[in-house]
């Protein structure tokens, strides 16, 4: 769940569809109960709420975001279980149905007092809850048994999480209000008589129903305060698109306040009418890129609707539902649209706040970079679209071709399940294929960001006219500085000059570069550069290259070239995703002389950058990683001149609300040029960052300790190591086995608001996206898990024997132990490398590791150790198989007569055991151990996943069932060919 919620991950699926499937799977893999499986699911999303407000998870805590995971995705995930025991006509017998057992599980939530205590933003709303059950309560009582209430008694009461579970899961129709008089669930406090309280039904939102004016003051308690129901969201949604101006910039800010981030019992259907509303009122049969005079016409909705949508936690939600590929197609549009729309007019009306394109562009461009990841370094050119951070699988056209599949297999179906009453909603949002070659702008600046060159240096636009541009915007960048001349270069065209002025004629303020960008910006003087805004991208570039060759070679100052950016930036708020990338090709080309931090030329990191070191040095020996220390230094670290360039303008910009559009954008493009660089730069950079914002302190200094598993591959298998072992605890011989802490509570550690005693595994949640060695990483989790078995067996036999003796814990037991570590494995594979690291482990990693010569040990080999190593394999293999693509329990073919039915790297690794079994291969493993892992890898398949097996093929499926028999194992042998179907009934026979 932590993975989910990680910020680096925007997966393309909805998280309670992958919640359901994953709660499906762990019931049935850990044989649990239904009870104890929903009771681990909200234990673990009410850990994850009491993390919110850990100081390394970020900058910005993502509580409401945390709480959506709690209050929306699982009771969401919780439904489809519940309906599929309605749908099936199972005879459950004696035990509980599942409904039951949700409901005994809610009920025993109240035990969890420490993790039911809300966080501040929702006291409130926890208090509402209670009293509001406490209202139905005191009422129910009056009316069956006639109480006398006392005049000083209300049905005011106190609330925690819990309330606001059961409130969910009631607007979700999990359960019924009779929940409110479960024993303990309401406590009504006794309160003075001059107690003054607001009446629940004095609502706001029955004002603004009733027709009430959307003046600023009912706006803001609107944006305070959730929706009670989807008829609100209806008649918002209505004012964005038909009311006047401002109740269309107003709208948007409505929905996407409270009622997205604090409406969980509707949030699914805010989610959806914000995604709509990017793509106002355009019919399924209109172009792509749309008519551009009708986006004009929604100029103050879209500017209100992206300044909201932008915001970091609205990001994290709409990820949740897995709606970014709706939200980058519906993006595209708007970015080719408004920008190629001409410059702001200077003549328009003050009656609201004012808008542009270049507003609306910028927000719908930085939008669009913040959610494809076009930010980051490479340490060298690979398929990663933006550094060591990204995934392959957060490319533009990646997500693209996520929403087409969604398209042509009817994907909408499941989320359509969810949303009762707004399903028209979602049926008209945008039904037809998107690709980035239908954006010509986009497309072309998009590719020739891929291919690492300067972006905007564009073969296909006018020379002159890029010319033109750049000057003006050279003379906007240069204008507060001394006299000089500035050459704009271009390929095949001569070498234009332009003589900046220090300019005599005034410039109004044209804001901050971390204000709000909503201001027109007036052509007061002609230096202003007023251009469509793809065209100031174009030029962005060509300014850049030739202002920074100016400052190396010493034609103007490093303070000059911050201040020169800076306005750009205030100018033009998307030249900041320009220079991201201009710095990044620059930088990944490794030509230009590096600079020193000396407070000098550039700013000085000299004062915390020791103490910075050592932070970073502390953090990593506490969860059992040790490198290589970092001496001080007493020269000023070096940095090349474009990074020096693109930190110095970093520190420049402000950190209120108002710059996070931008500071965002430029925030992770800095964390990633920390992560991949080597330790010098990572400090500098950290320590500059830490005087500028010291309550951030702590995250920098976790972006010091994720450098290290950058390139450290040592590192990465000690944080492993350390991951198993605080999970397990210490062995049973040594002194503190009794004491010491092991579980879930030793791998993530007791205490997650301190970055000091933070758990190995917590650390490894948030550094496993940097790791660059795929392959690596696989063999390690499969060596540490084969050591471990091979250790636990150790620890359980007798010294110089074979066998475990009379007395000590059975071989049950062990393989219990040894069950335990591979699906540590198995989480800690799945959640670095997902799906694609799991192919590599079957087949890659495992064929090297069987057909491999093993080192040899010091202690000799037993019986024992290679049996576990070999059930340790096939736990490994069969657990990371169920988690990524979940178990099939169905033995007989489905209605459509599907013949995939097991994922591929089960059918291919069967097929690899029997070539193994028919001598086409030679292992050079334990023969003990292959025989092991055989029959354990088959059982765990028939036992938990039996469907599995229609996928396979006969003659497989008879080479199995043969050498079974020959190892005296004829039941599993009959059962492989039993559910083999009819084809296989000629062998069952035989084998009988």
């Amino acid at each position: 769940m932590e993975n989910v919620m990680d910020g680096k991950t925007f997966c393309p699926a909805a998280a309670f569809e992958m919640l359901t499937g994953l709660t499906r799977t762990l019931q049935i893999v850990n044989q649990a109960s239904w009870l104890e499986t929903f009771q681990a699911l909200w234990i673990s999303a009410f850990h994850l709420v009491q993390r919110a407000k850990d100081p390394v998870a970020g900058p910005i805590p993502y509580t409401e975001s945390r709480l959506s995971m709690l209050l929306s995705m699982v009771p969401l995930s919780i439904r489809p279980l519940l309906k599929e025991e309605n749908h099936a006509s199972i005879n459950v017998g004696t035990s509980p149905s599942r409904k039951q057992s949700f409901m005994t599980c809610l009920q025993s939530l109240t035990q969890l007092v420490s993790l039911l205590d809300p966080p501040q933003p929702v006291v409130s709303a926890a208090n509402d809850a209670a009293t509001k059950a406490s209202m139905v309560v005191m009422d129910f009582k009056k009316e069956n048994t006639n109480m006398i209430v006392p005049q000083n008694y209300s049905t005011k009461a106190v609330g925690n999480l819990l309330h606001l579970v059961v409130e969910s899961c009631i607007a979700r129709d999990l359960i019924d209000t009779s929940a409110y008089f479960w024993p303990g669930y309401v406590v009504p406090c006794m309160v003075p008589e001059d107690f003054d309280m607001m009446p629940i039904d004095e609502c706001p939102w029955s004002n603004f129903m009733q027709g009430a004016p959307l003046t600023k003051s009912l706006q803001s308690v609107l944006m305070a305060i959730p929706a009670p129901s989807v008829t609100e969201l209806k008649k918002l949604n209505h004012l964005a698109l038909h009311g006047s101006e401002e109740e269309r910039s107003a709208a948007p800010k409505i929905l996407c306040g409270a009622s997205l981030k604090l409406g969980w019992n509707i949030q699914e259907h805010v989610v959806h009418i914000a995604v709509k509303l990017l793509s106002p009122q355009i019919s399924l049969t209109s172009p792509v890129i749309g008519d551009a005079n009708h986006y004009l016409s929604h100029l103050h909705m879209l500017a209100s609707l992206l300044s909201c949508l932008s915001c970091h936690t609205v990001i994290h939600i709409l990820a949740l539902y897995g709606m970014i590929p709706e939200v980058v197609a519906a993006l595209m549009p708007l970015c080719e649209a408004f920008g190629s729309f001409p410059p702001p007019s200077t003549n328009q009306s003050n009656a609201i706040e004012e808008v542009s394109a270049y507003s609306v562009f910028s927000f719908a461009f930085l939008f669009l970079l913040r959610l494809c990841k076009f930010h980051g370094p490479d340490k060298e050119p690979h398929p990663y679209i933006c550094g060591a951070p990204a995934r392959p699988d957060l490319k533009l056209d990646f997500l693209l071709l996520m929403r087409d599949s969604r398209i042509r297999n009817n994907c909408t179906t499941s989320m359509k399940n969810y949303l009762n009453n707004v399903v028209d909603l979602f049926q008209e949002l945008r039904c037809h294929s998107v690709h980035v070659d239908m954006f010509p702008k986009l497309h072309a600046w998009y590719f020739e960001n891929q291919a690492y060159l300067a972006p905007g240096i564009l073969c296909n636009c006018n020379p002159n006219r890029m010319h033109h541009v750049s000057n003006k915007i050279l003379i906007f960048v240069c204008r507060n500085m001394n006299k000089g001349k500035w050459p704009i270069s271009g390929s095949g065209s001569s070498c234009s000059t332009i003589t900046s002025t220090s300019s005599s004629t005034s410039s109004t303020s044209i804001g901050s570069a971390s204000g709000s960008p909503w201001s027109i910006y007036e052509d007061e003087y002609l230096n202003t550069p007023l251009y469509p805004a793809w065209e100031l991208l174009e030029a962005v570039p060509r300014v850049l290259e030739a202002i920074l060759t100016a400052c190396a070679r010493g034609q103007i100052s490093s303070c000059d070239l911050t201040t020169g950016l800076r306005d750009l930036v205030e100018f033009f708020p998307a030249s900041i995703a320009a220079i991201i990338c201009y710095y990044k090709a620059e930088i990944t080309r490794g030509e230009w002389e590096s600079v020193p931090l000396n407070g000098i030329d550039w700013p000085s990191p000299e004062d915390c950058l020791n103490s910075f070191g050592l932070e970073v040095k502390e953090v990593l020996e506490s969860v059992g990683v040790h490198i290589e220390s970092w001496s001080p230094h007493d020269a000023p670290p070096m940095l090349p001149l474009p990074l020096a360039a693109f930190l110095s303008l970093t520190i420049t910009f402000k950190l209120d609300k108002n710059s996070e559009y931008t500071r965002v954008v430029t925030g992770q493009a800095i964390a990633n040029y920390a992560t991949i660089s080597p330790w010098p730069v990572t400090s500098a950079i950290g320590a500059l960052w830490a005087r500028k914002a010291p309550r951030w302190h702590d995250f920098l200094v976790f972006l010091g300790v994720r450098s290290c598993f950058t390139n450290d591959k040592d590192a990465i298998t000690q944080l492993l190591q350390s991951c198993i072992k605080s999970f397990l605890g210490p062995s049973s011989g040594d002194s503190n086995y009794m004491t010491s802490t092991r579980g879930v509570v030793g791998l993530l550690g007791e205490s997650v608001c301190n970055s000091r005693a933070m758990g190995p595994g917590f650390l490894f949640l948030h550094t496993c996206h940097v790791f660059h060695a795929p392959y690596y990483f696989s063999e390690v989790i499969l060596k540490l898990v084969v050591e471990w078995a091979c250790k636990l067996a150790d620890e359980r036999s007798n010294r110089g024997s074979t066998k475990l003796k009379f007395g000590q814990p059975s071989l049950a037991i062990a393989i219990s132990a040894v069950r335990q570590v591979a699906m540590l494995g198995t989480s800690l594979l799945c959640m670095a490398g997902r799906s694609p690291l799991v192919r590599v482990l079957f087949e890659d990693t495992l064929p090297i590791f069987l057909l491999s010569k093993r080192e040899e040990r010091c202690k000799p080999m037993t019986s024992i150790c290679n049996i576990l190593e070999g059930y340790a394999l096939s736990y490994l293999l069969f657990f990371s198989t169920a988690m990524m693509w979940g178990v099939r329990t169905e033995s007989a073919p489905d209605k459509s007569g599907s013949s995939k039915m097991s994922p591929h790297v089960i059918t291919s690794h069967l097929d690899f055991i029997t070539r193994v079994l028919e001598g086409t291969i030679e292992l050079r493993c334990d023969p003990a151990m292959w025989k092991a892992h055989v029959s354990s890898f088959v059982g765990l398949i028939i036992r938990f996943s039996p469907g599995w097996v229609l996928g396979t093929k006969l003659d497989v499926l008879k080479q199995l069932s043969s050498t079974l028999r020959g190892w005296q194992e004829c039941d599993l042998a009959l059962s492989l060919l039993e559910l083999g179907g009819t084809r296989a009934i000629e062998d069952a026979l035989e084998l009988l």
